[in-house]
């Protein structure tokens, strides 16, 4: 009787361990478990010809929100905007056709010489005023730097360079490494502080971090804008060569070198230039109606991190022969693609969380980080302890680094680095961080709001020594060539996927808070 009790105890056990679950894996092995197929098929789709290049307002737009918001109910994510998953936002756009525009007497090529956009809702602008170079056009307490001084600009026309003092000095500002205030967006909101009618902003390849094209097929089509950007005097925006500038100055007898020269001390005072710019031409607007995609995965605290990506990119351009989509593949439906693995991992172990995820899919980013922007304007801040951004990730073999741009702000670049030596693996900063990639980002809605914010990717240096990273930025950025590839291998994607995960997971295991370092080079609001 006993050896038949021992049997029927031993049958019991046999049969309670057949029936339990395996051993659940851990989110590190999760990831690198994701199949290429997993990994592949996001940004396939957001790269597709179909999606006409994801432009906000355009089909293809919608239907990147569309797919996007799909996914979030397939991996069964909450909706993260009360009931809805969308957080619509309404955008001002702008086209302009017939723009003339001439100075001194000389005639401005549209396109060829300036690009910009009218930005007042007029059918035709016939835009006249009094021409001032003021530098830099900086004001900032923290470097003690006024190109303004006390001129009054309102009702004029700046022209202004691009870049930051520091590009010249390595004793001011950061040096090199381009600060917010050499941003293109940072000049343009000075201007209309300060009542201007119009701004041009002086393009070279090396103070503005990229070539003629890349203006060009930025600016040449629809503008967007949010309604707080509008409520100013500035009337057009946009870009003029250098060798156009050059042309205006020498029109008066000015010599462009003696006048950047000057422009390199804080004692530079604006130049008023003795001519008159005429810039006009017909101008058609209109409301855009488009989303935010917005997702949660309750952890245990309302205290939460927001994982972002862009879902646009730069649509189509139908004047230009042969192929014409900017399909946007890398920039941003591979980091799109990240970002809704990093979803799917965590909704897995869910249960594991101390904080909430919000999960961001912003658009509008190529237009000046408009989506982004709008959700920390109106999203409740004092509850997110982070921001993490995907942007671009790199979609070739693995990295012998990990990278964190603006991680050097913050208590992130300790705990990145922390986390990279534990698979023996360097943390490295970006090449191109003289081009301020930090502020390029949506991670920087985030930090100039207070939110401790970080754009983490794989490395530029590939196990297998090539630079693929490097050679897309100077190469394929915001071209027609940034397709899809099916031989892409995918493992920087997958560093990528994996240490965004690894940074959630020690910010949940800790509970620590990150902190902002002192002496930021960029205002808050």
């Amino acid at each position: 009787m006993k050896s038949l009790q021992s049997l029927y105890a031993l049958l019991l056990i046999l049969l309670i361990s057949s029936c339990s679950q395996p051993e659940k894996i851990t989110i590190e092995e999760r990831a690198d478990q994701l199949s290429k197929n997993e990994m592949q098929s996001v940004m396939e789709f957001l790269g597709h010809d179909l999606l006409e290049g994801r432009a906000p307002g355009t089909r293809g737009g919608d239907l990147a929100e569309i797919y996007v918001q799909s996914l979030c109910k397939y991996m069964d994510l909450e909706p993260g905007n009360n009931n809805s998953y969308l957080q619509p936002f309404v955008m001002k756009g702008f086209s302009n056709t017939g723009v003339m525009a001439e100075a001194n007497g000389i005639k401005l090529n549209y396109i060829d010489d300036i690009v910009g956009s009218f930005t007042t809702e007029k059918e035709h602008i016939d835009l006249t005023a009094d021409v001032v170079f003021v530098g830099f056009g900086i004001k900032t307490d923290i470097w003690n730097w006024d190109d303004y001084k006390d001129v009054d600009v309102k009702n004029k026309l700046v022209i202004t360079r691009v870049n930051d003092p520091g590009f010249y000095n390595p004793d001011i500002f950061e040096g090199k490494t381009l600060t917010y205030f050499g941003r293109w967006t940072y000049h343009i909101e000075e201007a209309a502080r300060r009542g201007a009618a119009g701004i041009l902003l002086i393009h070279t390849d090396e103070t503005a971090g990229y070539d003629w094209n890349v203006v060009k097929n930025s600016w040449s089509g629809e503008e967007l804008y949010i309604e707080s950007e509008l409520e100013n005097n500035l009337q057009f925006r946009g870009w003029m060569k250098e060798s156009s500038f050059d042309k205006l100055l020498l029109s008066k007898g000015l010599n462009k070198n003696e006048l950047y020269e000057k422009t390199k001390t804080n004692d530079f005072q604006p130049v008023e230039l003795g001519f008159q710019a005429h810039i006009s031409g017909d101008n058609s607007f209109r409301n855009v109606l488009n989303n935010n995609v917005v997702a949660h995965i309750q952890g245990q605290t309302d205290e939460r991190i927001v994982i972002s990506a862009h879902l646009d990119h730069l649509g189509m351009n139908s004047g230009k022969e042969g192929e014409n989509i900017y399909n946007g593949t890398i920039d941003n439906g591979s980091a799109v693609a990240a970002m809704m693995m990093v979803a799917k991992i965590l909704k897995e172990h869910q249960n594991e969380l101390y904080y909430s995820v919000t999960i961001l899919g912003c658009n509008s980013e190529e237009s000046g980080l408009l989506g982004s922007k709008y959700y920390a304007q109106n999203t409740n801040r004092s509850n997110i302890i982070a921001n993490i951004n995907l942007e671009s990730t790199p979609v070739w073999s693995a990295a012998k680094s990990i990278m964190g741009i603006g991680a050097r702000f913050s208590d992130f670049e300790e705990i990145i680095t922390k986390l990279a030596q534990k698979d023996g693996l360097g943390y490295s900063q970006f090449s191109l961080s003289n081009q301020g990639l930090f502020y390029r980002s949506d991670q920087f809605s985030f930090a100039r709001y207070g939110v401790p914010a970080v754009w983490i990717s794989a490395g530029e240096d590939e196990i297998t020594g090539e630079r693929n990273y490097t050679e897309f930025w100077g190469k394929d950025y915001h071209t027609v060539r940034d397709d899809f590839n099916p031989e892409w291998e995918l493992e920087g994607m997958r560093q990528t996927i994996k240490y965004a995960l690894l940074l959630i997971e020690e910010l949940n295991t800790t509970k620590a808070s990150v902190k902002w370092k002192a002496n930021l080079p960029f205002p808050m609001e």
